[in-house]
């Protein structure tokens, strides 16, 4: 198994994920498209270029990048190479059995999952609690520490930053997160968030441009 993304993120992932995998599962290092020598990697592991990697057989790639457009571009290019995109659960004690978990979505051990909740194709979900009766479009990126309660839809390509908190809705009405959000570190959301929208925090309001000043007042 390789890590696609060399950084101190990725590095923390790896590690994650190949506890989650067992002994059975060889990690022979890290994918990326930037070569520095500066960066430290573990002793047992190299960090390969994409052309190197093309040359290995028999191997799965975990995508272990924020950035939820560059990791859909990673994938599709995995796709076209016909490479095995590998994913994750977390931890089987956190995660409900009627959880459904896509294909090639990371999953943290740390991360509790639950009922009825539906993560689509290539989430990175590094949360502490996605709760009940929620579900998670494609290539979305909930960070450490956030946490998403109950009857929330969130589309797909959102990013959720560390420690933001997304409120309940009910079940006559779900509270939704549109395609490509942003959700700011440690903003508290308590209503819809419209597509292509920024929230900051704390509590979460829609980014405006700054009006311009008269430095004379």
């Amino acid at each position: 198994m390789l890590c696609y993304g060399a950084s101190g993120t990725g590095s923390q992932v790896a590690y994650d994920l190949r506890h989650q995998a067992g002994p059975d599962a060889e990690f022979l290092g890290y994918i990326d498209d930037v070569q520095d020598p500066r960066r430290t990697v573990e002793p047992d592991a190299r960090v390969f270029n994409f052309e190197e990697i093309l040359e290995l057989d028999d191997i799965g790639v975990f995508v272990a990048i924020h950035n939820p457009v560059v990791r859909r571009e990673i994938f599709a290019r995995l796709n076209a190479h016909r490479i095995p995109i590998l994913g994750s659960r977390g931890s089987p004690h956190l995660v409900h059995p009627l959880a459904t978990i896509g294909e090639g979505s990371i999953l943290s051990s740390s991360t509790r999952i639950g009922f009825s909740t539906r993560l689509g194709a290539g989430v990175v979900g590094f949360s502490d609690l996605i709760a009940h009766d929620v579900e998670v479009g494609d290539f979305t990126t909930l960070a450490y520490g956030s946490i998403v309660l109950g009857h929330v839809t969130i589309g797909a390509g959102v990013f959720i930053g560390a420690g933001a908190v997304i409120k309940n809705g009910s079940v006559t009405r779900q509270l939704t997160i549109g395609d490509g959000a942003i959700i700011d570190a440690g903003a508290i959301v308590g209503s819809n968030v419209p597509a292509g929208t920024t929230m900051m925090a704390p509590h979460a309001r829609p980014t405006r441009p700054q009006a311009s000043r008269d430095p004379n007042g």
